[in-house]
């Protein structure tokens, strides 16, 4: 599922400003079960398998997807190499029911700058997003042409707690280019449990706009194993009512 959110530019100025103020200490993840990324890699030769069911509900209608792979493998401890399928449901009135294979994105994220030594974290993660098959486009399962995205990622940790932003460019192939923009916190809490909250909006270049509030949290099941959840609500779009999305998973690192 790929809901696509952004904040006026401005207003992430402001943040980026904000952040690269804000004094130096340990670090807080982003990513999933969040929308907007955050900078981190899963080191040389190791891998980072997001494994989940996501989506919303709209009116009658639930849109999933499941199993959404997000699949990354660590070149170096500066780059990610992923590849991200999904499966894609939608199940509407009347028990009505569609499935097929939806887009596939393929990224390399490059952090380019180190926090322990620039004082804030940066990278920068190119996404390629293919299409599905004929007969999953017809059905509106996946995206219809081919979609470039160029975010731009930046994290900065204060206290136990850490902060971070996001902004992409959209080029999208026989559609609307887009810009967005997310904001996250992420704190430990008690019993091992991480905090998590963001923003996260889009705008399209004919001004429809999208604005989702999130909550999730992080949990280490084993030293391999970490459950993912988020629950949210898009507070803004073209919906008419706040309309809830979800992420329940978990990460597996090797």
């Amino acid at each position: 599922m790929m809901a696509l959110h952004r904040v006026h530019r401005g207003w992430f100025a402001l943040v980026l400003i904000a952040c690269t103020c804000l004094p130096h200490t340990a670090f807080a993840q982003a990513g999933p079960p969040l929308i907007t990324n955050d900078t981190g890699s899963p080191g040389d030769g190791h891998w980072e398998i997001n494994l989940a069911a996501t989506g919303d509900r709209t009116g009658d209608t639930w849109n999933v997807i499941a199993p959404d792979a997000d699949i990354n493998y660590g070149l170096g401890e500066r780059i990610q190499l992923t590849v991200h399928p999904a499966w894609a449901h939608r199940i509407g009135p009347g028990s009505t029911f569609a499935s097929g294979i939806g887009g596939t994105e393929l990224a390399m994220r490059w952090r380019f700058l180190d926090e322990d030594k620039a004082g804030v974290s940066m990278a920068i993660q190119p996404h390629w997003i293919l299409p599905g098959p004929p007969a999953a486009r017809r059905k509106d399962l996946s995206p219809a042409t081919q979609e470039f995205q160029l975010p731009l990622q930046v994290v900065k940790t204060f206290g136990k707690s850490s902060l971070g932003v996001e902004v992409v460019r959209h080029f999208v192939e026989k559609g609307n280019d887009a810009w967005q923009a997310g904001m996250f916190w992420a704190r430990p809490c008690p019993r091992d449990w991480q905090c998590l909250a963001e923003i996260n909006s889009s705008r399209d270049d004919h001004g429809t706009t999208q604005t989702i509030i999130n909550l999730g949290t992080r949990h280490p099941m084993s030293e391999h194993l970490v459950f993912l959840a988020s629950l949210g609500r898009q507070i803004s779009g073209e919906r008419p009512h706040a309309t809830p999305v979800f992420y329940l998973g978990v990460q597996v690192l090797k």
